[in-house]
Parts: C-alpha cells; structure tokens; sequence
C-alpha cells in the first residue's frame, strides 16, 4: 500500500500548505484571483517531468487532460474566494468531505469504478464528521458575519464540483496517457486558467501591482506555501495514479483535517489572532468529535 504513505506524507503537507493560504489571503492579498494565478502559473514547472517518460498522445487525449487542467485552476479560486468567507478549519474539511461523494457519482459514470458496502460505510462516516465540523450555529441572528459564512460555502461547494471533475478527468489521462504526460498536460491546463483570469482588468491590475511591488513577507510566505502546496499536489496525483479508486484517495483527505487541526491550535497557543480562528472549549469538542469520525471512516477503509 505505497499509495497510504503516500497519501498521509501529502495531506500533512497540504495542511501546512492551507495555513500559510489563509494567512497571505485574510491578511496580505486583497483578491483571490491573484493568489490562483501565480498557483497556476507556476504550473508550468511540471515540465521539468518531460525527460522522465513524456510522450505526446492523441489530439482528443490532451485536449480532455488540458480541460481538467482548466478546472482545477477555477476550483482554487473559489475555494480561496471561500476561504476568505469563513474558517480555514471549516471551509477545507467541506470541500473535502463532500468531494468523495462527487467524485464517486464521475468515476461510477466515466471510469467504471466499483465500490464495496464497506467503502460506502466508509464514506458515510467520513461524509458524517465533515458536518459535524463545518458545522457553524450562530445564536446571534443580528450577526453581520452570518451571510458572509453562508457565502463561503456556496463558494465551497462550487469549488468542490470543480475539485471533483477535475480529478475525474486527471485519473482518466493517467489511464490514457500514463501519470507523466496526464500530468504535464493537465498542468498547461492550469496555467491557461491563469491567463484567462487576466481577462477581467481589476485583476490584471492587481497582479501587475503584486508583481511589481510585492507586499512585505508574502512572497517568502507564498514561496514555503506553495512548496509544500506542490509537492503534496504531485503526491497526491501519484497516489490517484497508483490506487484502484479516486475517491478513496480523496476520502483519505480527512487526514489532512486531522494535522490542520492540529496545526491551528498549535499556533493558536502562541498566535492567537493569526489566523483569526475561533478556539472555545466546545468549538474545540465539536472538532475532535468530527476528527474522530473522520479517523473511523478511515480505520474502516483501510482494515
């Protein structure tokens, strides 16, 4: 089972990775799109992979592999336009959770994947923990922020149909094309994304101004970001290529919930207006209550 180790090295990076997103975008970039353009922009660098078993393939092959590409940059930016709506350690576990349950009804349809009673099982209590810790009630109904978090996930959910073709269309190119050229091309698709944000002028504006005149730490910030965000991403697309189904890779993602759990009250104790999270003795119940939900799904999907 190479794929799990896989899998557990790239979600706790990728937990680090959303930390270090919703610092730069709740205090140092004003738009969403600029953060998804230069993500998807350095793209490209997968054509590093080129040497190592590229091979051009069908026309209607690379075009379907540049699509998913195309998705995938649209799906980061909803879910950073969501993570600037409401809580890291809320919105990430939505996206994520309900993923599975889109990526079963595309891999079902389109790639022929069949699922056992004990995945479905699986999938329920996952699917179960991921309520239970977006969960948000707000007895305050005068609260200003309310709309704004009912707003983040719609977005979120937005993001998570996008995330979920996305990966669809990534496994079929592994399929076809082998997990070198599915890669590269599903990558050029990303940064086509890119260039197409640069059609709307504010954001042209805010990324000429962001390059021009980056404001200070970020671009440290958003280098160890996206690190980390890159390797867990090629990771993870690996793990998708080595595994029999997409969706228990994406159902393992509930690992990734448990380290940014982890992780946000870690830094809670020493930042606590860092990431603006909100840390009480039963948000946190609610939490482990969810995190120990997710962990069964798991422990159900891998004995």
């Amino acid at each position: 089972m190479d794929w799990l180790i896989i899998c557990i090295i790239a979600y706790l990076l990728n937990a680090g990775a959303i930390v270090v997103d919703k610092f730069l975008l709740s205090k140092k970039i004003s738009n969403p799109a600029v953060y998804t353009f230069f993500i998807s922009a350095l793209s490209l660098a997968a054509l590093v992979l080129i040497p190592f078993g590229f091979k051009f393939y069908p026309l209607d092959q690379i075009v379907v592999a540049v699509v998913g590409g195309i998705f995938f940059a649209y799906a980061l930016l909803f879910m950073f336009k969501a993570l600037r709506q409401n809580e890291a350690s809320r919105i990430t576990p939505f996206i994520g959770g309900l993923q599975p349950i889109f990526i079963f009804i595309l891999a079902w349809f389109f790639l022929q994947e069949t699922f056992s009673a004990k995945l479905f099982v699986a999938f329920v209590v996952i699917i179960l923990g991921t309520i239970v810790i977006a969960w948000h009630r707000d007895d305050n109904q005068s609260n200003p922020s309310k709309n704004s978090q009912r707003t983040g996930y719609l977005l979120a959910l937005i993001s998570t149909i996008l995330f979920a073709i996305s990966y669809t269309i990534s496994k079929y190119a592994y399929i076809q094309q082998g997990f070198v050229s599915g890669f590269v091309w599903t990558r050029v698709g990303a940064f086509l994304g890119a260039l197409f944000l640069l059609l709307i002028a504010q954001n042209r504006q805010d990324i000429i101004k962001e390059i021009k005149k980056p404001q200070k730490n970020t671009s440290l910030l958003f280098l160890v970001g996206q690190a980390a965000g890159a390797i867990s991403f090629i990771l993870v697309n690996k793990a998708m290529d080595l595994a029999q189904s997409i969706a228990l890779v994406n159902a393992l993602r509930g690992l990734e919930y448990v380290f940014l759990l982890l992780i946000v009250l870690g830094l809670h104790r020493k930042f606590p207006q860092l990431l603006e999270e909100k840390i009480t003795p039963a948000i946190l119940a609610q939490k482990i209550i969810a995190t120990g939900l997710i962990i069964a799904g798991l422990i159900i999907l891998i004995v």
